[in-house]
């Protein structure tokens, strides 16, 4: 499941990745929010938090999951979990959380406030 966390206000979006997550969760929650912030704001910023993740056929998801609908207007992103994060990046390079040519930073659950700080970050109060 993906759902928008409450955090999330203008060109700033969070969402927490939990359980299983299918291409229904990318194709009606995460790309239609990213594409209308990228569209209002140009450029944007996304914290992704993993909580109780299950996976899903990553192959079967790649295949779904078209370059056209690519989200490449993503200056930063914070990935918040609890995983061995080494193993994950080799598996979701240039995958479907993880943005090309994004800033890109790991945080610890116990640092997600960090997290949240760090994406924030020269953001200015009137772009929301």
């Amino acid at each position: 499941m993906i759902e928008l966390l409450p955090e999330s206000s203008g060109n700033v979006l969070g969402f927490r990745f939990s359980g299983m997550v299918t291409f229904q969760d990318f194709d009606k929650v995460l790309i239609p929010v990213l594409q209308e912030a990228v569209d209002k704001y140009g450029i944007i910023r996304v914290v992704i938090e993993i909580t109780d993740f299950k996976g899903e056929d990553i192959e079967a998801l790649r295949e779904d999951f078209a370059i056209d609908r690519r989200i490449l207007n993503i200056e930063r992103e914070a990935i918040v979990g609890d995983v061995d994060w080494d193993k994950w990046t080799a598996i979701t390079q240039d995958f479907f959380f993880i943005f090309p040519n994004t800033d890109l930073r790991f945080f610890n659950h116990d640092r997600r406030m960090q997290a949240w700080a760090w994406i924030r970050a020269g953001v200015m109060e009137d772009e929301e």
